[in-house]
């Protein structure tokens, strides 16, 4: 492995360092679990893993991900040259030194060195937003836009980065209801928006171009609406409001099912559009079965929370990182059968936690989704790392 190839664009280090530490979370998940069950290797406790395992997954896994794609569409977006390494290649840098001190720290349960990872990887991520702003903020200055998406998408960083510092906190102090308080934030207002933006701009996009007489929609009152109702279900929960989150959940389970629905080809597709489009349909399952667990009284369900993170989330990066992956090393737009493995893993790890949480959080369910998603997403990590290694097929630059 080159180092000058995984600098050669802004995806290849940050995907590199994202899919690696995915697999690398959920198999430790998978450790923990067992250790739930009595069934375990005994892996040390920085801080209780059945707490950490939700604050790494945000703001440790799916970080890098977002920002090898958006430093790679950000400039484009707004009608910019593409970015150079000066700018990503320190946000890379930043996340894979993080992730290394986060494995010292959780293998060797410390909490000082989990710390030291947060904060490490908190360096890459200002960096990101730093540049983010310079882009908005050369828009502005020559009389262009607003580009809706690249103000979405920073919002939803600048919540994001919000949350690391208060997990940061949280572990310093060992205030597990703080943890818990930024986990909420950061899943309803920095990765789900940001994966709710990608989708507004990229999914009518990419079905334009590949399916027949498809006609793209997506008004931006969309976007409008989503952040409203997202900030009324955190600020709902805040505040102790069911009826106001219940209300709130179901407005984002209406607005994301009609999403799906307009969004869905009535004609032959690409395996690469169906996969965004069912991936997208489990957002209004899971605030729809976040709107009845709270307006039943439970702020504390798992049910909607693991349709979002695990359906629509897994689903989600499956499709938008193999699309990247496929199309910027001069491979075919198609889906690898790599892809299609780690797709179907996702979807069965999803069914499984949510029988597993009808059923009481079924012990030996729970295993069965960590462990599914583990294997099946192995083959598409190797053959994910493997294009990121070496440079493009078809010869060109990037």
């Amino acid at each position: 492995m080159k180092p000058h190839i995984l600098f050669a664009a802004p995806h290849r280090l940050l995907f590199l360092v994202g899919v690696m530490q995915l697999l690398a979370l959920i198999a430790w998940w998978s450790g923990a679990l067992l250790d739930l069950s009595g069934m375990g290797p005994g892996l040390p406790q920085a801080f209780p893993n059945s707490l950490l395992h939700a604050p790494l997954l945000l703001l440790m896994a799916l970080p890098p991900l977002f920002f090898g794609f958006l430093l790679t569409v950000f400039p484009r977006w707004l009608g910019f040259p593409d970015t150079h390494a000066a700018i990503y290649a320190p946000v890379g840098i930043a996340f894979g030194l993080g992730a290394g001190l986060l494995w010292i720290g959780l293998l060797g349960g410390s909490p000082n060195f989990l710390l030291a990872a947060f904060a490490t990887a908190g360096l890459g991520w200002g960096w990101a937003l730093a540049a983010m702003m310079r882009w908005l903020w050369a828009e502005k200055q020559a009389g262009k836009g607003p580009s809706w998406h690249g103000w979405s998408a920073l919002a939803a960083t600048i919540i994001g980065f919000g949350c690391l510092v208060a997990v940061m906190k949280a572990i310093h102090t060992a205030d597990g209801a703080l943890l818990q308080q930024a986990d909420r934030v950061a899943l309803l207002l920095f990765a789900l928006p940001i994966f709710f933006t990608v989708c507004h701009r990229m999914v009518p996009f990419f079905a334009k171009n590949v399916v027949k007489d498809y006609q793209p929609w997506r008004p931006f009152w969309l976007l409008g609406l989503f952040w409203l109702a997202s900030a009324t279900a955190a600020m709902g929960a805040a505040l102790d409001m069911a009826a106001l989150s219940a209300a709130a959940y179901a407005a984002l389970s209406l607005l994301s099912g009609l999403m799906a629905w307009r969004w869905c080809p009535r004609s032959a597709a690409p395996g690469l559009l169906w996969v965004l489009i069912i991936g997208f349909f489990w957002a209004p399952i899971g605030y729809g079965l976040e709107a009845l667990a709270v307006a039943h009284g439970s702020f504390a369900s798992r049910d909607g929370i693991h349709a979002l993170t695990i359906g629509f989330a897994g689903s989600l990066i499956i499709a938008m990182v193999t699309r990247v992956t496929q199309g910027h090393s001069g491979r075919p737009l198609k889906m690898p059968l790599p892809a299609w493995i780690a797709f179907a893993g996702v979807q069965l790890s999803a069914v499984a936690r949510l029988v597993s949480s009808w059923r009481s959080e079924d012990a030996h369910l729970l295993i069965a989704s960590a462990a599914v998603m583990l294997a099946l997403l192995v083959p598409w990590v190797i053959n994910s790392v493997r294009i990121y290694a070496r440079p493009r097929s078809d010869g060109k630059p990037g």
